[in-house]
């Protein structure tokens, strides 16, 4: 029976949230292009099922650094890392930005599931007196195109990440185990 070593399992989970999030950007883009309610809403899933999917790439990463030979690209291994913590914080803003925007909705939905809820009718109260500007009115045309800019910058960092891991295992072989062994 085989098994998956620890330094494959990276690269076996970073492909899903890069498809992700390369596709939730290419829908807002396309939203904003068309202004269709619609593919905001499948961008805005896919940015909430791919954000998180790059912590998990980055955790399973560190994880697989330990059984990789390293010592052949530490430059290359140092910028993927970087590239890979600034990737996530970007997707990470980009989901708390997208969380806010449609926090009246989902208090919504949430009032809707459970209409007894005090503690909802008193959420609802806080976030539209604190958050008055985002609050149940859309975004700004303004803010659209720095969430857009920011989502390029996203989408660079991310090819970056790829073309460094990419350099790591087909050019240096790093975490690429002896042909010649056994598989487990």
């Amino acid at each position: 029976m085989t098994s998956i070593r620890l330094a494959e399992l990276h690269g076996f989970l970073v492909h899903f949230p890069m498809a992700l999030l390369l596709i939730s950007v290419t829908l807002d883009f396309a939203a904003a292009i068309f202004r269709r309610v619609s593919l905001v809403e499948a961008a805005t899933w896919t940015l909430l099922l791919g954000a998180p999917g790059v912590a998990l790439a980055m955790l399973s990463g560190w994880l697989s650094e330990r059984t990789a030979n390293v010592g052949v690209a530490p430059q290359y291994l140092h910028y993927h890392k970087l590239t890979a913590l600034l990737t996530a914080l970007v997707f990470a803003t980009l989901l708390l930005a997208r969380l806010l925007w449609i926090s009246s909705r989902i208090v919504g939905w949430l009032r809707l599931a459970f209409p007894n809820s005090r503690r909802l009718a008193i959420l609802h109260v806080r976030l539209s007196k604190s958050l008055p500007q985002a609050y149940g009115r859309p975004a700004s045309r303004g803010i659209i195109v720095l969430y857009l800019l920011l989502s390029l910058v996203g989408v660079g960092l991310l090819l970056a990440t790829g073309y460094l891991g990419e350099a790591m295992v087909y050019r240096f072989g790093m975490g690429i185990f002896n042909p010649a062994a056994p598989l487990p």
